[in-house]
């Protein structure tokens, strides 16, 4: 299979959701975020908006 930049994008958003210690299913298009993360994220919103992307909080 060939990466697109579409892919690429995906998935350096996937590393650096990692490193700020956000947990995600990339299968589920799913973003698990602790109750008091503040979700003005950039990478978080682009995920979001662009890939359809579902947040998750978590107590």
């Amino acid at each position: 299979m060939i990466r697109t930049s579409k892919r690429n994008r995906r998935y350096r958003l996937h590393q650096k959701l990692r490193k700020a210690g956000l947990r995600y299913s990339a299968t589920l298009r799913t973003i698990y975020v602790p109750w008091n993360f503040e979700i003005e994220n950039a990478e978080l919103k682009e995920l979001q908006n662009d890939f359809s992307y579902q947040i998750q909080f978590e107590i």
